[in-house]
C-alpha cells in the first residue's frame, strides 16, 4: 500500500501547466477560481493552469497532462511521451474512487526573475483507501516566460535526488518552499 501512495503522489506532482484558455471548466474538479479570490491577471492564469492540470489528471489523460510539464523536467524523464507512458503505468490499477480531491489550494509566492515570473503554490491530494484518508500538501514552483500568461510547474517538494535549483537554477533566492506535509486519518 505504501508503494501505491508513493507513486501516486509522485505522479499526481509531477505538475505542469497550461495556457489561461485553456481551462477546461474547473467546476469540474469542484472549485472555481472565485473560491481562492485571485488578486491580478497573473494569479487568474495560475489557478487557471493548474485547474486544466488537474483536470487532466482527474480525467487520465495523459498526454496532456505530459504536455504541461516543466521543460527541465521532460528532459531529466525523457521525453513527453515517456512522462504519460509512466502516468498511465504507475495510475493503472488505481480506482478513480481512491482521489477525493486533487487541487492547487493557494499562491505561496510570485516573483520576476529576469525576463519571468516564477511561483510556489500549494497542492492538496486527498486520498481514501484502505480505511484511511491520506492528505498529502506539497509545494509547485512554477514558471511563465511569457509574462504569466501560461504556467509550467514541477514538484518542489521532492524528496528523491532531484532539487529545485536543479530543475530550475535561477530559482528565486526569496522563496521559501514549506516542507510537505502528509497524514493519515481513520475513517
Amino acid at each position: 500500500m505504501k508503494k501505491i501512495i508513493v507513486v501516486l503522489l509522485v505522479s499526481c506532482s509531477s505538475i505542469m501547466a497550461c495556457k489561461q484558455g485553456e481551462n477546461k471548466n474547473a467546476e469540474n474538479i469542484g472549485i472555481t477560481l472565485a473560491d481562492r479570490k485571485p488578486a491580478n491577471e497573473t494569479e487568474a492564469a495560475i489557478y487557471a493552469s493548474a485547474d486544466s492540470m488537474m483536470l487532466a489528471f482527474k480525467d487520465r489523460d495523459w498526454k496532456t497532462f505530459a504536455r504541461f510539464t516543466h521543460p527541465a523536467m521532460v528532459r531529466v524523464m525523457g521525453g513527453f511521451d515517456n512522462i504519460a507512458l509512466i502516468a498511465q503505468q504507475q495510475m493503472n490499477g488505481i480506482s478513480d474512487s481512491i482521489i477525493k480531491s486533487a487541487q492547487v489550494n493557494r499562491i505561496v509566492q510570485v516573483e520576476k526573475v529576469d525576463n519571468e515570473l516564477q511561483c510556489v503554490v500549494e497542492q492538496k491530494l486527498v486520498m481514501e483507501m484502505a480505511g484511511n484518508r491520506i492528505t498529502s500538501t506539497t509545494y509547485l514552483v512554477g514558471e511563465s516566460l511569457n509574462g504569466g500568461k501560461s504556467w509550467t510547474f514541477f514538484d518542489a517538494s521532492n524528496e528523491g535526488r532531484i532539487r529545485p535549483l536543479d530543475i530550475k537554477p535561477n530559482l528565486s533566492p526569496k522563496f521559501t518552499i514549506p516542507q510537505k506535509k502528509q497524514e493519515t486519518t481513520d475513517l
